[in-house]
């Protein structure tokens, strides 16, 4: 309770002492002078965090319906308060307290049909059946719905996707950039969703992001997300 209590007063001072109008973080609403070490002082996000309301504008779509995999506060924050859905769904296999279900997306059993808007975000590289998990969460989505995806590409710039089975686990960190990843992913990445059933997809790259919207909401250079649709 005490560590969570100075992380709030940390937040709030940091939030109040860099408020401005040069920045804005769209998942929290925050205005400043600058991110704080990339970070959001208010809600803490990172750049690929508010690369997801970036996203979201860009689809032009108002979901009713939305299933969130693995969500963190500031994410959670802007879809229950920004978007407003009729329907929230947050899956995680591990306890989580922004998570509603709890569940393994490699495994069958989650509504089929139904969402019109998925978020897979930062969550595939964690997963050693990727194509399993991408394909239930294809068989969740409505006809018409969207599903928005991003995984980190490693190391910057990476093109291919290179996984090797064979590799000792203790070698995770240095070679896939993160213990706890099972690949490193590149921008070829997105022949997993097309496999998978994705026809139609966008790609957004931080790098053909305009400078002063980068500037302006905190994004990077190094991510890339992808809007697909059925």
């Amino acid at each position: 309770m005490r560590n969570r209590l100075i992380s709030f007063l940390w937040s709030y001072i940091n939030s109040v002492y860099y408020s401005g109008e040069n920045v804005i973080c769209h998942l929290c609403g925050w205005k400043g002078v600058a991110f704080v070490n990339t970070r959001c002082p208010k809600c803490n996000s990172l750049p690929r965090q508010r690369l997801i309301p970036y996203c979201y504008e860009l689809m032009k779509f108002k979901p009713k319906k939305i299933l969130h995999i693995g969500p963190n506060k500031s994410e959670y924050f802007f879809i229950k308060h920004k978007l407003k859905p009729e329907s929230y769904d947050r899956v995680d296999i591990a306890n989580n307290p922004y998570s509603n279900l709890k569940h393994d997306i490699t495994k069958t059993g989650l509504k089929t049909n139904y969402y019109d808007f998925i978020i897979l975000w930062h969550v595939l590289e964690h997963i050693s059946n990727d194509m399993e998990a991408i394909k239930n969460l294809e068989s969740s989505l409505s006809h018409e719905g969207k599903m928005l995806v991003s995984v980190p590409i490693y190391p910057k710039g990476n093109k291919v996707t290179y996984e090797d089975d064979s590799i000792d686990i203790d070698k995770y960190g240095e070679i896939y950039g993160h213990p706890d990843h099972f690949r490193s992913c590149g921008y070829d990445y997105v022949k997993r969703l097309n496999d998978a059933g994705f026809d139609n997809i966008v790609t957004v790259n931080g790098k053909e992001i305009d400078k002063s919207m980068k500037d302006r909401f905190g994004l990077s250079n190094n991510h890339v997300a992808w809007i697909c649709q059925k």
